[in-house]
């Protein structure tokens, strides 16, 4: 869903959308715009029925029956965000559903209005299918309570019946999607957004103070750099969050991120309605920095797991993640600015709003695949950290652990390692890789996500299982793996360093001449 959401935002910051050439129902710009908007949602309304009937159907309280349900709505999902996406693109890109927003409803000059009235049937698409799936995707959460033997008894509404939380209403199911599946995507988005409208609107008048034709483009890339690093703050608000009470469980934390040196501002406890066993990490910088607990995560969960949890979060800040995020959604746009250079100075293409929607084609295909690709190997990164920082607390383990059997971590020649996490010997220990793998499998079953369902930004749970306990019984494989994490981090300095030398190269001729006036010339 993110990435849906960030091509949306994305479609309405394209300038000149629909290009002419591609405007197919031009000769009908109400009715044209107004047939697709309804195929569009009568598709998403006819699978996500399909989807549920579906679902529901299997759900028989059997263990078996629980997986072909969670398989089938998995399906469901995946279904509709093509459906979803397809149909945006065509809605915004071949109708002139953008332009009649703008043009043909007056509301070109009003800030942020028209671009969310061209994402509206997005939302609605998305309110539609989550209402409909409302009840399979609660009965699934239910179903995985009842056959889960050591999870706690859910509450219970006043007629006996058993709810996946006290607040899991349809209302309180759809603020917490869109808070958790939109939101945390648009909020920023829309900042951005709005700065866009007043750096488009006052173009003129800043390319004549400044001499630039590019600042205007300049103060947006500001901006946006600016909302990144305050997102966090923004995003403690979006979502329903409070500080975790004192406790066990919180100074467990606290000593945690002492001894691996994770510095933060708050430890949150993050309110879901008991829908979504999950943790986050968000923040650039210490001082804006939340760590995030759900609360269904503190109630289903043991103590072990939860600090299991805990330390693939803390893998993300202690590795950089966030950091090279950034450097890729930089390396990103410098990769579709140099195509809207080559389209402007060659010719190829005429039409500048093609420029727009060609360079959008190359920044979506680098988040798609690049950024997944990317964002898989950081998540598998972050599990073997939480294994490594859990491992001191392992007061029992087998003889043949690299880590933990002497005799065995002796004759394997393995090297020992001084880090946040205490000198340990560089292999993983067993009994700390099978806790995290019963983890990974248990928020999986808890959440409805089945165990070889792909991910665009985490992989699979059988993949990453399977990539612990190849690791625990192979060191060297380990090794490796190590390495090439660090050559993907270098790679993404190397060409953020390279893209930033082109870009001031290219730019420098008009800064030199904002500064210093057109270059003299000597006869």
């Amino acid at each position: 869903m993110y990435f849906v959401v960030i091509m949306a935002f994305a479609l309405v910051l394209s300038e000149g959308m629909p290009p002419d050439r591609l405007n197919l129902l031009r000769d009908y710009p109400v009715a044209g715009p107004a047939i697709v908007l309804v195929l569009y949602v009568l598709a998403v309304t006819i699978a996500a029925a399909h989807g549920r009937r579906k679902t529901l159907r299997h759900l028989d309280g059997t263990h078996d029956g629980h997986e072909n349900a969670i398989d089938a709505l998995t399906d469901t999902y995946h279904t509709i965000l093509w459906i979803i996406a397809v149909g945006l693109c065509a809605l915004v890109v071949f109708t002139p559903w953008a332009s009649l927003v703008r043009v043909g409803w007056r509301l070109k000059h009003i800030p942020v209005l028209p671009d969310l009235l061209i994402l509206a049937p997005f939302f609605i698409a998305v309110t539609i299918a989550w209402s409909i799936l409302y009840v399979a995707e609660l009965r699934i959460k239910q179903a995985a309570m009842r056959l889960d033997p050591d999870a706690k008894p859910p509450a219970e509404s006043p007629t006996g019946e058993l709810r996946a939380g006290p607040d899991a209403t349809l209302a309180s199911y759809l603020l917490d999607k869109f808070r958790h599946q939109i939101l945390i995507v648009a909020a920023p988005l829309v900042i951005i957004v709005f700065a866009k409208y007043f750096t488009s609107t006052y173009k003129p008048q800043l390319t004549r103070t400044f001499h630039l034709d590019w600042i205007a483009d300049s103060i947006l890339g500001i901006v946006s750099v600016f909302v990144l690093l305050i997102s966090p703050v923004i995003l403690r608000y979006v979502w329903s969050t409070t500080p975790l009470p004192p406790g066990p469980l919180r100074e467990r934390f606290e000593l945690t991120c002492k001894r691996i040196g994770l510095r933060y501002r708050e430890i949150l406890l993050w309110k879901t309605h008991g829908l979504a066993v999950n943790a986050a990490v968000m923040g650039f910088v210490p001082q804006l920095r939340y760590i995030l607990v759900s609360d269904a995560l503190l109630t289903t969960m043991t103590d072990e797991e939860i600090e299991a949890v805990f330390g693939h979060e803390a893998g993300h800040v202690q590795h950089w993640h966030l950091h090279f995020f950034g450097l890729f959604a930089l390396v990103a746009m410098y990769a579709a600015g140099g195509v809207i250079t080559v389209l402007a100075r060659t010719q190829w293409v005429s039409d500048p709003a093609l420029w727009n929607l060609i360079a959008l084609i190359v920044l979506m295909a680098c988040w798609l695949f690049g950024f997944g690709w990317i964002s898989r190997k950081f998540e598998r990164q972050a599990d073997l950290y939480a294994i490594r920082c859990i491992t001191p607390d392992m007061k029992h383990c087998t003889e043949r652990c690299l880590v933990h059997g002497t005799t065995v971590a002796a004759s394997s020649g393995l090297k020992t390692q001084d880090s946040g996490l205490g000198t340990q010997v560089s292999g993983l220990c067993n009994s700390a890789c099978s806790l995290f793998g019963r983890t990974l499998l248990k928020i999986a079953d808890m959440n409805g996500i089945p165990h070889y369902a792909p991910s665009w930004r985490h992989g699979s749970i059988d993949s990453r299982c399977k990539l612990i306990e190849r690791f625990a019984h192979d060191p060297a494989a380990l090794a490796r793996y190590d390495r090439a994490l660090w050559w993907i981090k270098f790679i993404l300095v190397a060409f953020s360093v390279v893209g930033t030398i082109v870009a001031a190269w290219l730019y420098y001729p008009s800064i030199a001449e904002a500064l210093w006036g057109p270059p003299r010339r000597f006869r």
